[in-house]
């Protein structure tokens, strides 16, 4: 008897903005992480895709947001989730 084991996969989709998209070169892109997958998976396929974002990711600070809500590098992810990646945003 054979044993099958499917590896579960997510697409998500990531929006970069502001350096985050000028080192990539691109605002938006989609990812294919495995389920389960968390936030800090997705931003080491980033730095892995577009190797200039590794700058961008340390030392700096930024924000990061799942489905429009603000998010830490342990939330996990799962299929179909939006993740973005943003500056802080100054102003008065």
């Amino acid at each position: 008897m054979t044993t099958l084991t499917w590896a579960m996969k997510a697409m998500v989709k990531v929006k970069l903005f502001a350096w985050f998209r000028e080192k990539a070169g691109v605002a938006e892109v989609e990812l294919e992480v495995k389920e389960g997958a968390k936030v800090s998976d997705v931003i080491e396929a980033l730095k892995q895709r577009f190797p200039a974002l590794t700058e961008a990711f340390e030392g700096r600070n930024y924000f990061v947001s799942v489905n429009h809500e603000v998010a830490q590098p342990e939330q996990g992810i799962k299929d179909e989730d939006e993740i973005a990646f943003f500056p802080p945003v100054s102003g008065g």
